[in-house]
């Protein structure tokens, strides 16, 4: 369980949700959440990380076993990933697409 409440911890920090606002968004209370990511709460169901993985905007399997993903990435790609992550999910896809743009006009 240690595993999974540091991966929590780490993916929570990275999009600069506090315990509070992902406890409002999961309906877990921060008592839970807090064990979690301690390693001192047993048992997390898969309705539970499935519910805190679409929060954190990642999958259960990089909760339960980490990513090494954002680890490989370059400072300004870390940058944007998080920023990306931090948007509501219509204008992470328009700025997507805008970078995208922006790279294809670089190639011509």
């Amino acid at each position: 369980m240690n595993n999974i409440g540091a991966n929590i911890r780490a993916r929570r920090h990275e999009l600069g949700i506090t315990q509070e606002e992902l406890s409002n968004q999961t309906g877990l209370s921060i008592n839970y959440i807090s064990r979690l990511e301690v390693g001192t709460a047993n048992n997390v169901s898969a309705k539970t990380l499935l519910s805190i993985a679409e929060v954190l905007k990642t999958s259960m399997d990089n909760l339960a076993n980490g990513s090494t993903d954002e680890a490989e990435m370059g400072y300004y790609q870390k940058k944007l990933w998080q920023a990306l992550n931090r948007m509501d999910d219509e204008k992470a896809e328009q700025v997507s697409k805008n970078v995208l743009g922006l790279i294809n006009l670089n190639k011509e």
